[in-house]
């Protein structure tokens, strides 16, 4: 299992998590809704595949909005509260994954801002203590957000650290992300670009405010947990870039598979790393609507 280190753990037309276009087809399934979710990590030996852990998820909605969601073997328990029907309050504890064995205990607050538009423009965690940590949104255009996270130490208010994401939107896609850190000058140090179906991402259904505010936490595979879940569309290739002074060199190519049901909705989405030795490991999700 050293290897398995490997797989660890636009706005404004998005805000309603829906579009135009696909709100007039037929038998929409954008009013569809994730019931329950496993996320299962199978490991490979020449060929043959054994179950390491899994997390078997479930969804509950009020009043058409999404307010709980938790594991049924307690590993999990996310809780999310509204304020004039946007979420305000994200609350999330539970054990580690991957690795659930380690029993290793995690508690996720945030609270949630907005602009007059219900665009989010602030999420703030709240459940440390020494050092605040909060992000920023800003929209300078309808094809890019600009996300900027910060920590900044409470007792004299001074900015410990800081960084910067770019999120390039195409087509209701996220296209491409940018990592700048906080260096005199700025400098891109990492870009991501995905590749996409003509399906639709079940991420999608969700409120993407959701999503922005904590996109290590996207209902998906973990190779998946980025802002890349705004998506109206489905990543079926991932390429990791470093940059070096300003060139960029492939650092990673992931390759994401789907089994598809009839209404355009995905059943299944796996990837799978392979190592030596006629060894490998499978991480799926497996979705019911």
């Amino acid at each position: 299992m050293k290897k398995y280190l490997l797989a660890t753990l636009f706005i404004s037309l998005l805000s309603c998590g829906v579009s135009d276009d696909f709100e007039n087809q037929s038998g929409n399934p954008l009013n569809t809704k994730i019931r329950t979710l496993t996320v299962q990590d199978e490991e490979i030996q020449n060929g043959n595949a054994t179950l390491y852990e899994k997390l078997d998820f479930k969804f509950e909605y009020s009043q058409n909005k999404l307010v709980k969601i938790w594991d049924i073997h307690n590993n999990y328990t996310e809780e999310l509260s509204y304020v004039n029907n946007s979420i305000k309050n994200i609350n999330i504890s539970g054990y580690l994954y991957p690795q659930l064995s380690n029993h290793l205990f995690f508690k996720v607050k945030r609270n949630l801002f907005y602009d007059n538009n219900q665009r989010i423009i602030k999420s703030e965690a709240v459940e440390n203590t020494g050092n605040y940590r909060y992000t920023t949104f800003e929209y300078p255009s309808a094809d890019i957000i600009i996300a900027k996270t910060y920590l900044q130490n409470t007792f004299d208010g001074s900015i410990v650290w800081s960084q910067k994401s770019v999120i390039y939107l195409s087509n209701g896609n996220v296209e491409k992300v940018e990592l700048w850190e906080n260096t005199i000058p700025a400098m891109r140090s990492k870009v991501t670009k995905y590749e996409y179906d003509q399906k639709i991402n079940p991420n999608f259904l969700i409120d993407v405010n959701r999503i922005l505010a904590l996109p290590e936490y996207s209902f998906n595979v973990f190779e998946l947990q980025d802002y890349s879940q705004i998506s109206r569309n489905n990543v079926i290739k991932k390429t990791k870039y470093t940059v070096d002074n300003n060139i960029e060199s492939v650092s990673e190519i992931v390759n994401v598979h789907f089994s598809y049901q009839n209404n355009d909705l995905p059943s299944s989405i796996y990837l799978q790393y392979d190592y030596p030795g006629n060894t490998g490991l499978k991480v799926s999700a497996i979705y019911g609507y």
